[in-house]
């Protein structure tokens, strides 16, 4: 049985990154300029203005692929996981950077050809990001990406139980060695397992990560049960998840809309609509205990 470490003190990031466990021979230690980033054609001007403002510096630390880690690749008409890489990118010690972290991850896995395990530091707080990506149908040569997948920024200071669970269930140790694919499959479902546990109040380790696997899992159980959240795919996971997102969103509208309403009967229209929603909130997560 693996230690579990307590994050809550020392180094955040050193100690993440040793806990990630990737073995000597993928270590690669290369420093990517701003130079170099900017010299992409197709940076736009936005872009451009975020490798210069927020941007302090990045560092390509491992290449995990079958010459340095002895796990196959994959590759189908669809998916191309043949490396993956593992970047480390300082953001400017700037609090307001800490609201970039969604477009900082998004150029990064644009920009590097693979999948991507990116650890981003600010201040001494670490967020981890991942990006679900595909072929594109349209130029077998590129990869789009289906999903962005960003952890919260962690904080010694303030560091949660789910969130301390997360950190030490994040480890080369704990996903699979088929191949790439299921190798960062289940990297990405340790960071929807941490989104749903700050609903459950409870993170849950996953067993079944992609849809094969899960369709596979599902045969073994009676086709009269409900499938349980831990037993769905990642695919599936992020729809619930984007639902619940957006459902949140309805009823905040709706939530407004009647503290600026006078008429009585629309605000009884408002309440009952508003009732239908949290009904729907709460079918989904009641998934999640």
């Amino acid at each position: 049985m693996s230690k579990v470490i307590d994050f809550r003190s020392g180094n955040l990031f050193d100690k993440v990154y040793e806990h990630l466990a990737l073995p000597e021979s993928t270590f690669l230690g290369t420093r990517i300029t701003k130079k170099m980033i900017l010299e992409n054609n197709d940076l736009s001007s936005s872009d451009k203005k975020l490798v210069n403002d927020v941007i302090q510096s990045v560092e390509w630390l491992n290449t995990l692929k079958p010459e340095t880690l002895n796990i196959p690749t994959y590759l189908t008409e669809t998916v191309e996981y043949i490396e993956v890489a593992v970047l480390k990118i300082n953001l400017k010690a700037d609090t307001t950077n800490r609201g970039k972290l969604k477009s900082t991850a998004k150029l990064f896995h644009t920009l590097i050809p693979y999948p991507v395990i990116l650890l981003l530091e600010l201040n001494g707080e670490l967020a981890i990001s991942l990006a679900d990506k595909r072929i594109n149908q349209a130029d077998s040569s590129k990869l789009v990406i289906e999903f962005f997948y960003n952890s919260q920024w962690f904080n010694v200071g303030s560091l949660k139980d789910n969130e301390n669970e997360f950190l030490n269930d994040f480890s080369l140790k704990n996903v699979s060695s088929v191949n790439y694919y299921e190798l960062y499959q289940d990297f990405i479902a340790k960071l929807i397992a941490l989104e749903t546990s700050y609903i459950s109040y409870s993170y849950r380790k996953n067993g079944c990560t992609n849809s094969e696997r899960c369709l596979s899992q599902a045969s073994k159980v009676d086709t009269f049960d409900e499938p349980l959240f831990t037993d769905m795919s990642n695919e599936e996971k992020t729809r619930l998840l984007k639902e619940l997102a957006s459902l949140d969103g309805e009823l905040n509208n709706i939530r407004n809309k009647l503290k600026k309403e006078l008429q009585m009967s629309e605000k009884m229209r408002l309440n009952v609509q508003a009732r239908k929603v949290k009904q729907a909130i709460s079918a989904i997560t009641s998934q999640f205990v």
